[in-house]
């Protein structure tokens, strides 16, 4: 006889849904509450440890999981989470998932302005703080009538809005489901051939996704979890992986080129890390070859992606040097094209070398923005049915005759000097080229006439010279296409989110002469 009660979600956060016995709940869990229950259940200690070697207690979990029942929060709910990098704070994401409601990460450094703002957006109807305590908000915002009202999370519900902006202007929430969540999880987690032998050192932020899915690999496959609260310094962050050997490190291009100035200044070799991700940018191909000098054996494996979708490109570690500064290409679940526009109108694919807008499609695809008129962003290209959507990135691309794909740069950040358009990685690649550069970006300064001037930023090698860089890089340009400034940094100024802080670069550009 079929009893409702199997599968409906227990107030008491109790385990859900009919399991068959000796089966792995996390092999056919379908939202991130069944891998909270899944993790609860194993009573594992220790897996997920902060800087100091405390580990989360379930109990946390489960208390406040209690405290958000108490307030009738459940699926179809939006929690705000002021997510640290800390036990409190991935604590508070795995309660709100227990319930089977919707997680909001937000910034703990956010004003109290912003946070409000992102609330009332998403008529969330909490905001739990960074110390635990559970703060109603809108109690009246609830979806749908009262028979809507599910009892149990499915595929369906959406399981984190993550805003990508917010600091000003109206905020953009990218709504994720349940599903969205979990294909993502299942095909990085399978790629990258994540087990419980893995520990993970987190550096990058809770409130992003990149943050955040480092928790939910260390759900779906027992994988050890180091947290690094608030470190941004690379010796730090050395002693971190000293003391706790992980073995993948995810990184964002600001991260290891600081890390591995770090230890290739100190001719320091770290074993034990197998691998090294990367978003958020481009990794110069001599951030690369150090990486692979500190860590011996480790396997570089470069990415693309975007809240919109996670993770979308990979180049396999084996064909880095080969195709040194692709992405490579779809995640296993993806479909990828580089899509051009006709002189009628009509959408082609592109040729190879051809350069063209991203377009991704797969059930990793957000569901959309939370805020639809919130300004330019990603934009979901509607097909034959409800799930046949692309999402056109808006990131110019370019495919070679292997099917590899290469990063040009955004639409919105093309640089038009003297009339002439200036893609930033095709400029950066050449500096990069040269063996004294580390790294390199290029941005785009208004002068008062109007017109555009292409300003290069180089972090060079130690005992670089720079006249002779700044030199050898023009004459490898075409008149055309060489950049008005061409400014050396001893290091990357890092954003709060551990990326290169572009809005930094903007501002050391204006006074540029």
């Amino acid at each position: 006889m079929f009893d409702q009660h199997d599968v409906r979600h227990m107030k008491d956060g109790n385990l859900n849904g009919a399991v068959a016995p000796g089966t792995d709940p996390r092999l056919w869990a379908h939202t991130p509450q069944h891998l909270v229950e899944a993790f609860l259940s194993d009573a594992a200690t220790g897996l997920i440890v902060d800087a100091k070697g405390a580990a989360l207690a379930p109990q946390a979990v489960r208390d406040l999981c209690k405290a958000l029942s108490t307030d009738d929060i459940g699926p179809g709910d939006v929690v705000l989470v002021k997510a640290e990098n800390t036990l409190q704070g991935v604590a508070a994401i795995l309660a709100v998932w227990l319930r089977g409601a919707t997680v909001c990460p937000v910034d703990p450094a956010a004003s109290a302005e912003v946070v409000t703002l992102i609330g009332r957006e998403i008529h969330a109807r909490a905001l739990i703080e960074t110390d635990g305590r559970i703060m109603p908000l809108d109690t009246s915002a609830r979806h749908g009538t009262e028979w809507q009202r599910h009892g149990y999370a499915t595929g369906d519900d959406l399981g984190m809005v993550i805003f990508t902006s917010g600091s000003s202007g109206r905020p953009k929430g990218v709504m994720l489901s349940n599903t969205n969540i979990m294909t993502a999880l299942r095909s990085i987690a399978a790629y990258l051939d994540m087990s419980a032998r893995d520990r993970v050192l987190c550096i990058p932020p809770m409130f992003l996704d990149y943050g955040v899915y480092q928790v939910l690999f260390t759900l779906f496959s027992r994988s050890g979890l180091v947290l690094g609260t608030g470190i941004r310094n690379p010796i730090t962050i050395l002693e971190l992986i000293k003391t706790y050997q992980p073995t993948i490190i995810p990184v964002v291009p600001a991260l290891a080129s600081g890390l591995t100035r770090i230890l290739n200044t100190f001719s320091q070799q770290l074993s034990g890390v197998r691998l090294v991700c990367n978003t958020g940018g481009h990794l110069a191909p001599a951030t690369v070859q150090s990486l692979r000098r500190a860590f011996p054996g480790v396997a570089v494996v470069p990415m693309y992606g975007l809240t919109e979708t996670k993770r979308a490109l990979f180049l396999p570690a084996e064909l880095v040097d080969s195709h040194e500064g692709s992405v490579g290409g779809p995640m296993p679940g993806l479909d990828a094209r580089v899509v051009v526009t006709a002189a009628d109108g009509a959408l082609l694919e592109a040729e190879d070398g051809q350069e063209g807008e991203l377009y991704l499609r797969g059930s990793s695809v957000m569901q959309g923005y939370h805020a639809a008129d919130a300004g330019a962003g990603a934009r979901i290209v509607e097909g034959r049915y409800r799930d046949d959507v692309w999402l056109a990135t808006g990131d110019l691309f370019v495919r070679d005759a292997d099917g590899c794909l290469y990063f040009r740069g955004r639409s919105k950040a093309l640089v038009k000097q003297r009339g002439y358009c200036l893609y930033p990685r095709d400029i950066e690649a050449v500096a990069e080229a040269h063996p004294q550069v580390r790294s390199a970006v290029m941005i785009g300064r208004t002068e008062p006439d109007g017109d555009e001037s292409a300003v290069l930023f180089i972090v060079p090698e130690t005992a670089a010279d720079p006249d002779g860089v700044r030199a050898a890089v023009l004459h490898a340009l075409p008149v055309t296409l060489q950049p008005r400034f061409v400014h050396f940094l001893p290091e990357w100024p890092p954003s709060p989110v551990g990326k290169i802080d572009l809005n930094a670069l903007h501002t050391i550009a204006k006074d540029l002469n």
